[in-house]
């Protein structure tokens, strides 16, 4: 009996695209698994200016945090002194109320012990919010920032593109909408220009019969191309 052919396996399309098709589709990709890491990255844009006012942020915030914790453990460390020794100036000789009084005086000393580390977590915990608060505000503020800077040096080159709106939720909105609409502003009379610098080659080309400005025209229109590309 002949061997059977061996039937692929079936292979799900999605959107009209094989799996195996996709990039970035698997794992290892750069598209795949690290994408969260990437996205986690992205919010460093200008590590020079966010991560200064992060650092300042978070020195300032451990200092308020210490230097409040240091005030409240001193007066709880001071009431808990006074206690202990009114404790101890009644007990006298006795005993018994002595012992309650040790007793009494360990369980403060470890109560203040346990309200330093809460104090620590806290003043942590606050300065942790903080930074991450600030690193965040940053991006929002530095993306823009970031966006802006590219775009002018495309416009240095001499490219005039189109530009993209903002994402939802960032900073300097109205500043990029100005940048925006002077930046059109600027290519669409750049594109007015191209097309009559067209117009004029077009029409001395047509007007030089003998062909003896073939060269300036040729490169009249290399200009154009290059305006045109520029501006697409």
């Amino acid at each position: 009996m002949a061997d059977e052919p061996k039937v692929p396996a079936a292979v799900v399309v999605t959107d009209g695209k094989v799996p195996g098709d996709v990039p970035g589709a698997g794992p290892g990709s750069p598209g795949g698994g690290s994408r969260k890491h990437r996205k986690l990255s992205n919010y460093l844009i200008d590590k020079s200016l966010q991560l200064r006012y992060v650092l300042v942020v978070t020195i300032v915030s451990a200092l308020i945090a210490g230097i409040l914790g240091f005030m409240i453990y001193q007066q709880e460390h001071h009431a808990s002194g006074q206690l202990s020794k009114g404790l101890a100036e009644l007990a006298g000789t006795d005993e018994a109320l002595a012992e309650y009084g040790k007793e009494f005086a360990d369980d403060i000393n470890q109560r203040d012990r346990t309200l330093v580390l809460q104090m620590v977590a806290v003043g942590l915990g606050l300065t942790v919010i903080l930074s991450g608060f600030l690193l965040i505000m940053t991006h929002k503020v530095a993306g823009p920032l970031y966006k802006v800077g590219l775009y002018m040096e495309k416009m240095s080159d001499g490219r005039l593109g189109t530009i993209t709106a903002l994402r939802k939720g960032d900073m300097l909105q109205d500043f990029y909408q100005q940048f925006r609409e002077a930046h059109d502003a600027v290519r669409d009379r750049l594109k007015h220009d191209t097309e009559a610098m067209a117009a004029l080659c077009d029409a001395w080309s047509a007007a030089d019969t003998d062909g003896k400005d073939a060269a300036a025209i040729a490169a009249l229109r290399a200009h154009v191309d290059a305006r045109r590309a520029a501006l697409a």
